[in-house]
């Protein structure tokens, strides 16, 4: 897997082909998570399934090469100092577009979870019977409730 863009091909030749894939990697997983963004935000759900998964296969693929990486501290060393550089650019600019994406993930799940307890609340307010105020003392009163200390009585108009 070969970087994107021109200068990083450039600026990683002869470095070790890990490095190489890593920069691939890192520089996919950075689109990736702009357009995760801009589907998310516009609401792009036939997207976002193919999206997510493409995202997940990059970020499992980039945990692996890291973990490489840092057992075999000697690759990192045999780079140019304009690799490193290059490295440590693609490395900046892959945490804030991590960070972006994880504010913006949790905004949208924050703001899906109000809107579902809304839509709750208003059906509950809808469907449970009112709570108000009632007077026990006049209970038996009310048409189509019976009491226990209230007894029917007649009157006769013929006394």
């Amino acid at each position: 897997m070969l970087p994107i863009d021109k200068n990083l091909v450039r600026v990683l030749d002869g470095a070790p082909h890990i490095v190489v894939s890593t920069m691939a990697l890192m520089e996919e997983l950075v689109q990736v998570l702009g357009r995760e963004e801009t589907v998310v935000t516009k609401r792009l759900m036939e997207e976002h399934a193919a999206l997510l998964k493409r995202k997940q296969w990059l970020a499992a693929n980039y945990r692996a090469n890291m973990t490489s990486i840092l057992k075999n501290p000697s690759l990192a060393k045999g780079l140019s100092d304009e690799a490193k550089a290059a490295v440590r650019e693609m490395s900046d600019r892959l945490t804030k577009a991590a960070a972006s994406n994880a504010r913006m993930l949790k905004a949208a799940s924050e703001a899906t979870c109000r809107l579902v307890q809304n839509v709750m609340a208003m059906v509950k307010r809808e469907t449970l019977p009112q709570q108000v105020y009632k007077n026990h003392a006049k209970a038996h009163l009310h048409l189509g409730r019976h009491s226990p200390s209230c007894r029917a009585v007649a009157f006769s108009r013929i006394v």
